[in-house]
């Protein structure tokens, strides 16, 4: 028995996600890269940063063409997708869902509140950015949908209470265009 393939994407929307050579998933990179300034987050210089991760991220030549060739919510549809690949990831990397040199694995509820947490200080760090705006004001809705995918049927009770916690990242979300 095969496996069904997913669609194929329009070639410039595969080239802004993979590369010309697909050598990476430049989509996933991108929520990397903010979840990691959030880890960091520390104050108005790690906001500044934020900002610019994206609006680089947006005026990137292939997402620019992709935007242009098959539209934004293409795009956004896209950064859902790699989102959920991201948090995919974490339910299984050693490294991500481990404690004490990846000796002991982390209970499930606590893993999905760490990971929770994580999702909360990036809205926190993308509001606090003031970057949330045009084609990025929908970036919270995507980062917590994908979440919320991956852990389907838990993971919102989680998310609420790391959310709640953050004033931020309640102002992210308030401030979210929605699909």
């Amino acid at each position: 028995m095969t496996e069904a393939q997913p669609p194929a994407l329009h070639p410039d929307l595969e080239r802004a996600r993979y590369g010309k050579n697909h050598d990476g998933d430049r989509f996933v990179g991108f929520w990397l890269e903010l979840i990691t300034q959030a880890r960091q987050y520390r104050g108005r210089a790690d906001a500044r940063q934020a900002r610019r991760t994206l609006e680089r991220f947006w005026a990137r030549p292939e997402v620019r063409r992709a935007v242009e060739s098959v539209g934004v919510s293409a795009v956004h549809e896209q950064l859902l997708d790699a989102a959920a690949v991201y948090y995919s990831t974490c339910l299984t990397d050693p490294q991500y869902s481990s404690t004490l040199w990846r000796t002991n694995r982390i209970e499930p509820q606590k893993l999905r509140m760490k990971m929770a947490k994580e999702t909360a200080g990036t809205l926190a760090l993308m509001a606090d950015s003031e970057g949330l705006t045009g084609t990025s004001q929908i970036l919270p809705t995507l980062l917590t949908d994908g979440l919320l995918q991956t852990l389907a049927p838990y993971g919102a009770e989680e998310l609420g209470r790391a959310v709640a916690g953050d004033p931020s990242a309640v102002r992210a979300l308030e401030a979210a265009e929605k699909p």
